[in-house]
């Protein structure tokens, strides 16, 4: 019922009024506020029945003069480190006012309701600049892997080719040791390389997964199988697809998750049978289910975690190839799509991979 309401904000040389009603100034100095002594006085409401008889306000010019104000009842503002920064207070002009004790609990309740609002807004403020910084440094993040991935690989590539240059012209004169000494400085190179590529594809699931396209689900695994069967040189391996749809959906996203799934396959193979890799799939009215299932070495369950960190191996580089970072970039992409991945194994007989991601 008053005819003035403010919610003023109090520096050292001004009051800032951030919402009014009932006053056509939006601040005035610190001199004439009256909410900067409701401030100081650290009371939870500060009243001032008649500004006219107050001896600290008698004179305002707010008081005297337009808008002639009266009587006073604010509520200092507190952020969440106790300090007050402003009030919200009501006022009422020409002829003194009260607030019975229900009008003042309210009044109580609309403040803290701004302080919750304002904080809140900061907060928004503070997250949105802080997603902002994120992308950047992804975008940051990527170009330096793209460049550090070029650059490292050229000297590589020059490497190897001196190499082979050199063995070629050697061929003939080279003892069981040298030749042995060659094989080696290749495959690390080769393992280098392959460091690099895996490093790229890591730094790349952070960014660029969001482009989406139409994918022929049964087509594209099968590329991807095909590749990789010439990749390792494993004639005998076989893949079983049930009947998928075509989606639309990250193509970069779906290639690094399924490239890896079946590289792993590929990779940890048993000698003693021929490997058999089964992608079959379903989805409901939210999520796609993918599993991923290979008749290979398996896994023993204690190390189900260890396996989705970066550069864990459960085996040495000489027994099977490879970085440690594979499984990594697919969780990490795998929980960017909103997704979760699961494992189950059965040592010396073969891994399934649960992969859940959503349609949107």
């Amino acid at each position: 019922d008053m005819p003035i309401v403010l919610l003023s904000l109090v520096d050292d040389k001004r009051q800032f009024f951030k919402s009014k009603v009932g006053v056509d100034v939006n601040e005035t100095p610190v001199e004439y506020a009256v909410c900067y002594h409701a401030i100081l006085s650290q009371q939870e409401l500060f009243e001032v029945p008649d500004l006219r008889e107050d001896e600290r306000f008698k004179d305002n010019p707010l008081v005297t003069e337009d808008p002639k104000l009266v009587s006073y009842f604010g509520v200092p503002l507190k952020n969440s480190d106790g300090i007050s920064f402003g009030t919200l207070c009501v006022i009422s002009k020409d002829k003194p006012k009260i607030l019975n004790d229900r009008q003042k609990v309210i009044l109580k309740k609309l403040a803290k309701q701004v302080i919750h609002l304002l904080e809140l807004r900061k907060q928004n403020f503070e997250l949105k600049r802080y997603q902002e910084e994120i992308a950047y440094y992804s975008s940051q993040m990527e170009e330096f892997a793209h460049t550090a991935a070029h650059d490292l690989r050229a000297p590589l590539r020059a490497i190897k080719s001196f190499l082979q240059l050199i063995e070629m012209k050697r061929e003939d004169h080279l003892d069981e040791k040298e030749r042995k000494y060659f094989q080696f400085i290749n495959t690390n190179v080769d393992t280098m390389n392959q460091l690099i590529v895996d490093l790229l594809d890591y730094a790349k699931s952070d960014s660029k997964i969001d482009e989406k396209e139409t994918i022929e689900l049964n087509a594209f695994m099968e590329q991807i199988f095909h590749n990789l069967v010439e990749h390792h040189h494993s004639s005998d391996s076989n893949l079983v697809l049930k009947i998928m749809p075509t989606i639309y959906y990250s193509k970069l996203a779906l290639h690094i998750i399924f490239y890896n799934l079946i590289d792993n396959a590929l990779r940890y193979r048993s000698q003693d049978r021929t490997l058999e890799v089964k992608i079959s799939y379903k989805s409901d009215l939210f999520h796609y289910y993918f599993e991923v299932e290979d008749n290979g070495i398996g896994i023993a369950s204690e190390y189900y975690d260890t396996i989705f960190k970066p550069f864990k191996r459960l085996h040495t580089k000489s027994e099977y190839a490879g970085s440690g970072l594979g499984l990594a970039t697919v969780k990490k992409i795998i929980q960017k799509l909103g997704g979760a991945i699961a494992v189950k194994s059965v040592l010396g007989k073969g891994t399934t991979f649960l992969i859940t991601i959503p349609k949107e």
